[in-house]
């Protein structure tokens, strides 16, 4: 309760709608950002530490521009249950004016974050609604009769960092998260629309049955006209279907429904009742793009929209059940489909777990490869099965099927002990940090995929990329210098889809391993219960 002892000497609950909380027992890494008009517009930066929320009022918000310093002023703690507030401080109470749900998600510190708060330089990688990647929070010294600690939040330079001339996230996207509302609808509590419509969108450049043999891959199934400037692919109207969704390959938002509509069987097993982060580009790849986590106005209702448990309460997802709602994300302007390693039956233990082998620069293919390689040794050693995919750009995804019993915290503790134990022994080839000026010349491992609301890109989603590629599982010993990571696209996975014998993947709904903890959790208890 200590904890919180300014928090609550500042408040009166029986005025304010604040929660009056409590120090939570449990740890977890959830963060949130709330926009506050209060006496001026700021943003609290909220971060999940020892059962509290440790707080700094952000005077300018968070800039995505790398390097860029903030002013960010060290608050009291607040509860754990603040994160999910949303609504209007009463004039005259402390920090009176509207509040709202600007971000949130889960934060993952670089090294130990008890010592790098104490030490005033916290660096860690943020995983939002709207904010991903790399930042640092560094302490500065303290000026005579300062009463508060002083602090400066720094986007870390890496692949979500913008250049000066780039929108600013804060103009680019005002609205909650959480209801889709603004601080003027939430100070008179009014809900924008006349309904909850929730939002979350962040710039991204565009840069970033399993079993079924190809010869049943179904051909595309023609477009049937509903109206001169509408089509229907797999029963789902397409307005604009000549659309231009890559301009070098001249591909159409018609083309691209028709190409998952053909490789549905292919599709399907990897993305049905998987929670999605979608990043949608309605102009098209070279076009602005966004990240999409929650419904829209107007979304298709093949569009599954499920509210899931979540240490706030609920939160909501996406999801497809078929190649409709597929089409539908089609019409919707998304280019790229990103998974949980989880589905809907058990969103709480992950039946998957990935390493992403991302390439710095000076990286050659046959290296990334080899990372591969040597992650498969590993695992293998541990008597784990493993499997490959590219996912066209230019790593590559070790992805590890499990039957679903660890926790998110075991499947993270495991992933990154194998990808930290790596970079010790050859720190020179590999590193498991993402600043992009400590991984030139290094392969970067990236682990934060397996937790909880983490994604990656689902096998046979394309890319909004140059080319429309496609992200592809192969065969281990398709691996050589000879394929191309970034090879494979809509215009030609029809035809390897047709030449393969076998699905290389065909196995990974029937294979049934657990981590190794797991294996001796489950012979102890075994060995307790004979």
């Amino acid at each position: 309760m200590a904890k919180l002892a300014s928090y609550r000497a500042k408040r009166d609950f029986t005025k304010t709608s604040e929660p009056e909380g409590t120090t939570a027992r449990r740890k977890g890494f959830s963060f949130v950002i709330q926009k506050h008009d209060a006496s001026r517009l700021h943003y609290d930066f909220r971060l999940e530490l020892d059962g509290v929320l440790k707080s700094w009022a952000v005077a300018k918000g968070p800039s995505l521009v790398k390097g860029e310093k903030r002013l960010a002023v060290h608050v009291e703690d607040h509860p754990l249950a603040y994160a999910d507030f949303e609504g209007t401080i009463p004039e005259g109470q402390y920090g009176g004016g509207a509040v709202l749900v600007w971000d949130r998600g889960t934060w993952e510190p670089e090294g130990d974050p008890h010592e790098g708060y104490d030490k005033g330089r916290l660096t860690f990688r943020l995983d939002g609604e709207k904010l991903h990647g790399t930042w640092h929070l560094v302490r500065m010294a303290k000026r005579p009769r300062e009463r508060q600690e002083s602090w400066l939040l720094i986007k870390a330079e890496d692949a979500y960092a913008r250049a000066d001339r780039d929108p600013d996230i804060l103009e680019e996207e005002p609205l909650s998260v959480k209801s889709g509302r603004s601080l003027d609808e939430i100070a008179p509590g009014r809900v924008a629309g006349g309904a909850k419509v929730k939002k979350a969108a962040s710039k991204k450049s565009a840069a970033s049955s399993a079993d079924k043999p190809a010869s049943r891959t179904k051909r595309p199934s023609p477009a049937k006209t509903s109206k001169s400037d509408s089509v229907e692919v797999a029963g789902i109207p397409l307005t604009h279907p000549e659309r231009v969704l890559w301009e070098d390959q001249r591909l159409t938002k018609q083309e691209l429904a028709e190409f998952y509509a053909g490789i549905a069987e292919w599709l399907l097993p990897h993305l049905v009742n998987r929670p999605l982060t979608l990043i949608r580009c309605p102009g098209g790849a070279q076009k602005k793009c966004f990240v999409q986590r929650h419904s829209w106005a107007g979304m298709n209702p093949a569009i599954r929209r499920t509210e899931a448990p979540d240490s706030s309460g609920t939160l909501e997802v996406l999801t497809v059940r078929d190649i409709q709602g597929v089409v539908a994300l089609v019409q919707s302007g998304v280019l790229e489909m990103h998974v949980w390693n989880a589905t809907l039956e058990d969103l709480e233990r992950p039946d998957r777990l990935i390493f992403d082998l991302d390439p710095g620069e000076g990286i050659a293919w046959r290296q990334v490869i080899e990372g591969a390689l040597a992650i498969r040794e590993r695992l293998q050693a541990l008597g784990l099965e493993s499997l490959v995919k590219t996912t066209g750009g230019k790593g590559l995804h070790v992805v590890v099927p499990l039957t679903p019993k660890a926790s998110w915290k075991e499947a993270l503790a495991f992933t990154r002990d194998m990808a930290e134990a790596i970079t010790r022994d050859e720190p020179k080839r590999y590193t498991t940090t993402s600043i992009k000026t400590e991984r030139e010349g290094r392969i970067f491992i990236d682990y934060l995929r397996n937790n909880r609301e983490a994604s990656a890109v689902a096998p046979y989603s394309t890319r909004s990329r140059p080319g429309a590629p496609v992200a592809t599982p192969v065969a281990w010993e398709e691996l050589t210098p000879d394929l191309k990571p970034n090879g494979f696209t809509v215009e030609n996975l029809n035809q390897r889809l047709a030449a393969l014998r076998n699905d290389p993947w065909a196995r990974i709904a029937t294979i049934d391993q657990v981590l190794p903890e797991a294996r001796r959790s489950k012979r102890a208890s075994q060995k307790k219960g004979a």
